[in-house]
């Protein structure tokens, strides 16, 4: 709940802010196109949102692999107790990429796909969020690169293997070791309902605050 009301405050504010900036602009308006404003704006709203939800993302994810007894207090404790304030921010490459290139997508691709959509009014503005929160799902591997360093950080796998943490210092690290141990398809493991979420999402950060703005 924290996360969700901050980075999507965090989200809102900032990428709305540059859109508008940028579009009020006439010089930038003549060079850029809707849609490549939308592709800018939604990649810097992105990268700010991911300063509120990589410590968010972490305790949940921590708390679900038991840090600090299960319970969120005890894990942010145990967090800080381990590796300071730094440690909220383990795995920060890959959402910082994940949050860009979801924006980036979203905002982007809706305002790409617009135009071309013949629906009027808001069901063809709604069918266009959908659509490009169904392609921005293209960067699933950082979220799954997110979701493994995480967890492995705190399912007790650093202590167990030593040896093999250096291998999770990078995102892509991260990806490599996971291809090597799921295949190609691991890195889109949970595609399905992810989906299901970015095009609500999109629908609500990005279809519906353009709807009220006009």
């Amino acid at each position: 709940m924290v996360e969700g009301c901050f980075s999507g405050a965090v989200l809102l504010s900032s990428k709305e802010t540059i859109r508008k900036t940028l579009s009020a602009s006439t010089v930038i308006r003549k060079r850029l196109a809707p849609a490549t404003i939308g592709f800018i704006s939604g990649a810097c709203g992105g990268a700010c949102q991911a300063i509120v939800m990589t410590p968010c993302s972490l305790l949940v994810t921590a708390t679900a692999a038991g840090a600090g007894g299960g319970n969120v207090i005890g894990a942010a404790r145990e967090i800080w107790t381990r590796k300071g304030a730094g440690g909220f921010y383990r795995g920060s490459g890959a959402v910082a990429a994940r949050q860009a290139t979801n924006w980036f997508s979203r905002q982007g691709i809706t305002e790409l796909v617009r135009p071309k959509i013949k629906i009027g009014g808001v069901p063809g503005e709604i069918l266009a969020g959908c659509l490009g929160g169904t392609i921005s799902c293209w960067n699933t591997p950082f979220e799954v690169a997110r979701i493994y360093s995480q967890t492995h950080s705190y399912s007790g796998q650093d202590n167990e293997h030593s040896s093999r943490r250096k291998e999770h210092h990078t995102m892509f690290a991260t990806m490599s070791d996971v291809v090597k141990n799921r295949g190609i398809g691991g890195l889109f493991a949970g595609i399905g309902p992810r989906i299901v979420q970015s095009c609500y999402q999109t629908v609500f950060l990005v279809t519906i605050p353009r709807v009220l703005d006009s």
